[in-house]
């Protein structure tokens, strides 16, 4: 990626697969849900991971699990927080832009409650103005609405889209960008591959965290040490 020559106005991320690893996490809650469903084949999580990015209860609708199963896997969830940790490099992104004054905003699938716990358990929650969870809006990614509203809560809001840079994992979080017309930087970390990044035509790609250092926040306006 070409270093910019000025930072964004804002920068917004996808949590699962971006900001935090949460997979071994869902890894055990999905085989929670599996359990209590009283399946006896072995739990289908690499499919489960097809659909990041939509709410959990559409999800797991598609496993034909009704709603009643969110607080299963929520509990499950909840109860092994250890295993959510951030992606090397995320601390220091944030800082960064933080340090060079760039608002920086969460739009995710899961819950804003959810997304807020895993971020506080992974020490990231204070380095963000604003997390918006699927259940605070209408439509879920891949629509916009998503993206507009955090884009609209913000400090300095409202923050025009094309000075304003949204970073996600999936074809959800890609098509959402696209939708809402905000650049998108695809995550080549998170939970899918380089080549179905690569077919949603995402503005540019990060092979990893620090990588968007150099994408979103100019050397000289750089304030925190990396490492």
């Amino acid at each position: 990626m070409t270093p910019p020559n000025t930072s964004p106005s804002a920068v917004v991320f996808d949590l699962d697969g971006v900001l935090l690893n949460t997979t071994e996490n869902m890894r055990h809650a999905f085989g929670s849900v599996w359990a209590a469903a009283g399946r006896a084949e072995p739990p289908p999580f690499t499919t489960f991971l097809e659909h990041m990015g939509a709410p959990l209860h559409v999800i797991l609708e598609k496993f034909g699990l009704g709603a009643d199963y969110a607080p299963v896997y929520a509990a499950a969830s909840t109860a092994r927080l250890d295993l959510v940790h951030p992606y090397p490099g995320i601390v220091e992104v944030l800082r960064a832009l933080r340090a060079a004054g760039v608002p920086t905003g969460v739009a995710t699938g899961k819950s804003r409650q959810r997304a807020v716990e895993a971020l506080r358990s992974g020490g990231l929650y204070e380095l963000l103005d604003v997390v918006v969870g699927s259940d605070q809006v209408r439509l879920p990614k891949p629509d916009a609405e998503i993206l507009r509203t955090a884009l609209s809560l913000l400090p300095g809001a409202p923050v025009p889209a094309e000075r304003a840079v949204f970073i996600g994992d999936s074809v959800l979080d890609l098509r959402c960008g696209h939708a809402a017309r905000v650049p998108t930087i695809a995550a080549c970390w998170g939970q899918s591959t380089r080549e179905t990044l690569l077919a949603e035509r995402p503005g540019s790609l990060a092979e990893g965290p620090l990588d968007l250092l150099a994408a979103l926040v100019p050397a000289a306006d750089r304030q925190v040490s990396v490492g």
